[in-house]
């Protein structure tokens, strides 16, 4: 992070101790978050056409490497290439259909499809096929698996599961990466991942995450003692966000000199990147959740440690026991929050309420919504 951003995001948060009044207050439609023709317009515009977080790049650390995600609804493997370039294909055969990698992630030197046997190089090429004279119409050059687009930057392997599109990292979102290189673990690798699939709509669980106004309640046995009452501030950055969450500890900083002033020591800093994820800074590592829609009332969620990277081959015992600590009490954490967003999916079906309220305050909930809004019209 810039250090004048860094220090004029401290400051603001020195001159903000209560609530924000003023401006309006707002409601939402709750078909929003019910509505299946409205899902898969959202799951059009704004994950199927983009580049999609699919891994961590420490998870595939040598070629050969590699590793099975769904994306959005499509099959893909990614895989480190002889080069050492991340690559991703739709896990599919171009024989009959079959998936070709079954495993969860592992290496190997060919992909083999447990069908046929057809067989594909790191490259996503057609290698060799069995009976090969039966296919005398085959034209082997073009059997290869179907290529996705696939970027990796900031540490993180991005997927576009539509193989017609070929987007890329819109620059907002680049400067938003370079942000996290400067505040994250130097050398950072993925420590532990805990994944769940969770009954709630996905704008119900970025929501719980763009407001600090339930700290203190939802989250008393936890981190609510350590954070201030809804002084949380954000900023739209393109598609995205940046949202700044400052401790109770962050007051002391004005008897400080500035020179002094390090924001990870006094506040988490989650951004929230489109299309589906967010990374919350903290000081020494962070925590990555992936987010993949699945049905209006079902997301499946990832939760992952990212820490230092150790100088061998393994964490020692004093890093492996802070990095576990951490990630448990993150899970802990957002299972509070998501399992409040069950709560509310389930009730949306009793008919209670037809809207929900966002006070003056979660300006960042109405901005979230505006920015979906912007982009579903710009799809039509």
């Amino acid at each position: 992070m810039d250090r004048d951003l860094e220090i004029a995001l401290i400051k603001r948060s020195l001159e903000r101790t209560t609530p924000r009044a003023e401006g309006p207050d707002s409601t939402v439609d709750v078909a929003l978050y019910t509505d299946a023709e409205r899902f898969e317009r959202e799951l059009d515009a704004r994950h199927r056409r983009s580049l999609n977080v699919v891994a961590h790049a420490s998870e595939l650390p040598a070629p050969g490497d590699f590793l099975t995600r769904d994306v959005v609804g499509a099959p893909a493997i990614v895989v480190r290439d002889d080069e050492g370039r991340a690559r991703a294909f739709l896990n599919v055969c171009r024989h009959r259909g079959a998936t070709v990698e079954l495993r969860e992630k592992g290496h190997c030197k060919r992909f083999v499809c447990p069908y046929h046997a057809w067989t594909y190089g790191r490259d996503g090429a057609l290698a060799s096929v069995r009976h090969r004279e039966g296919f005398p119409s085959l034209k082997q050059a073009d059997a290869g698996l179907v290529e996705l687009a696939c970027e990796e930057a900031g540490g993180f392997v991005w997927v576009c599961p539509d193989p017609t599109q070929r987007p890329t990292l819109d620059a907002e979102l680049v400067s938003l990466l370079a942000e996290i290189d400067g505040l994250g673990p130097k050398s950072p690798r993925l420590f532990a991942r805990t994944t769940r699939l969770w009954k709630a709509n996905w704008k119900l669980l970025v929501e719980g995450g763009l407001e600090s106004y339930h700290f203190k309640i939802a989250h008393r046995a936890t981190v609510g003692p350590l954070f201030g009452d809804t002084t949380s501030q954000h900023a739209r950055v393109g598609a995205s966000f940046r949202l700044l969450l400052p401790r109770r500890t962050l007051s002391s900083l004005a008897e400080r000199p500035e020179a002094e002033w390090k924001i990870t020591e006094h506040a988490n800093v989650l951004y929230m990147m489109h299309p589906n994820v967010s990374v919350l800074v903290q000081d020494g590592h962070y925590a990555l959740l992936t987010m993949d829609p699945v049905s209006p009332g079902e997301t499946r969620i990832s939760v992952a440690t990212v820490g230092r990277g150790p100088a061998g081959e393994d964490y020692g015992g004093k890093a492996r026991a802070f990095l576990q600590a951490n990630h448990d009490f993150t899970v802990k954490t957002l299972d509070e929050d998501f399992v409040i967003a069950e709560q509310i999916q389930r009730g949306f079906a009793t008919g209670a309420n037809t809207s929900l309220r966002f006070a003056s305050f979660e300006d960042a909930l109405r901005d979230f919504h505006a920015s979906l809004d912007e982009e579903l019209a710009a799809a039509r």
